[in-house]
């Protein structure tokens, strides 16, 4: 057990979070002191008022104990990824990009429902993040990415499709696949993802094929030209 004194008083610090309190601790900026009693405060069951007056030195320690829970990882039982729907894919990775503070709750309960604590659920969320970054580069051409694009993204820790709408992007694709038809939107996010991702890989590939052609009817057209 990890204990605190803070204002002459001792106060245990949880060693393991929550997935509750881990959700509430992300709504804080970590990286502005201000926020260190509210932070902990929340964590150790108390008022923040409580902490008014702490000293920082102590109220650091105590953001100390609680960033190393934060970053342990516990395996756990998640959902077969192998076998991830594709609306499953797009929900969770549109939450991904719109930030874990916002949607991790929203993960945790798709990918591993039956976690309690939050190392748990971080490393459900950890591996779904490889899996995303290995979807990527498998379909890599459909997505219009290269290899030093998601090598760098996933280096730096940022979203794959940062530049764009995430979740107005993927709404276009299942509403195309399902040909306008509000009625198919369900056929089409409840297909295996990887069916879908094929099928789409392989339409842009015939898209791409007959481009290619066009380009070379039109330039062999224009030699002609020349040489009449």
């Amino acid at each position: 057990m990890v204990t605190i004194n803070i204002n002459n008083k001792s106060y245990r610090i949880p060693e393991r979070l929550t997935v509750e309190q881990y959700h509430k601790a992300l709504q804080y900026d970590w990286e502005d002191p201000k926020y260190y009693p509210m932070i902990v405060a929340q964590l150790i069951g108390i008022s923040p008022s409580t902490l008014i007056g702490a000293k920082e030195e102590a109220l650091t320690l105590a953001i100390a104990f609680i960033v190393k829970s934060m970053n342990e990882r516990r395996e756990c039982k998640t959902l077969d990824l192998e076998q991830l729907e594709f609306g499953q894919f797009v929900d969770l990775d549109v939450y991904l990009a719109l930030g874990l503070d916002k949607h991790f709750m929203a993960i945790q309960e798709l990918i591993a429902p039956e976690a309690k604590w939050a190392d748990e659920a971080m490393w459900a969320i950890d591996k779904f993040a490889a899996f995303r970054t290995y979807t990527y580069r498998q379909y890599k051409v459909l997505f219009g990415l290269t290899d030093a694009a998601i090598d760098e993204a996933e280096m730096e820790g940022d979203r794959l499709k940062d530049k764009m709408d995430v979740a107005r992007s993927w709404y276009k694709v299942i509403v195309a696949l399902a040909q306008d038809n509000i009625l198919r939107i369900d056929e089409v996010t409840e297909q295996p993802l990887k069916k879908v991702l094929n099928f789409m890989a392989l339409q842009k590939e015939k898209v791409m094929e007959e481009n290619q052609k066009q380009l070379q009817q039109k330039r062999q057209h224009d030699l002609q030209r020349n040489h009449r």
